[in-house]
């Protein structure tokens, strides 16, 4: 099975904010030129499935040329206290404190990236093997989460696997082996 993972457009925060659990809209524009650019690469009669939140369900719904199921383990990282604050402002003890562990901490409120990882491969776990291809539409962390369970990785390793912002991954699925085909594909 074919799985396209999409990361959606870029949002209408301003340049820096700290987001994830925060329910931002994607750029008119940006979502208009990612839809027209991924578009040829969706397969014919694909599934679709989408993060709830507006700038991956937006994407989902204008690819897919209609309403599209949203599954709530696709959700970006809830940064607790920390969301729509500039990454600037932000207490410098605290980043330090979550670049010491990347997987294992959480901002006050917030989750952490393991936690995120237990929900997004309870998710891929879930999936079932078909013939028809599935198109993704989620987030950076819940995308770079997928990679490392693919190549037996783990979350802490997970930032290696940047993902641009409407940008895709793609994967061969089946009941023996999962590869990890592309990555950052246009």
């Amino acid at each position: 099975m074919d799985i396209h993972l999409i990361r959606h457009p870029r949002t209408v925060a301003p340049q820096g904010t700290c987001y994830g659990s925060l329910d931002i809209e994607a750029d008119p524009k940006q979502l208009a030129a990612d839809v027209a650019r991924l578009a040829p690469a969706i397969p014919e009669g694909a599934r679709f499935i989408s993060s709830p939140q507006r700038r991956a369900l937006a994407l989902a719904e204008a690819l897919a040329k209609g309403p599209v199921a949203t599954d709530q383990r696709l959700k970006e990282i809830d940064f607790g206290v920390w969301e729509g604050q500039l990454w600037n402002d932000l207490p410098r003890d605290a980043i330090d404190a979550w670049a010491a562990n990347v997987a294992g901490y959480a901002p006050p409120g917030g989750e952490s990236v393991e936690a995120v990882a237990v929900r997004v491969l309870d998710w891929w776990e879930s999936l079932e093997i078909e013939d028809t291809p599935l198109v993704v539409v989620s987030h950076g962390g819940p995308l770079r989460l997928i990679a490392t369970h693919i190549t037996g990785s783990t979350p802490a390793n997970s930032m290696a696997f940047e993902i641009h912002w409407g940008n895709r991954a793609l994967v061969w699925r089946n009941p023996g082996r999962t590869a990890l085909a592309g990555w950052n594909l246009t």
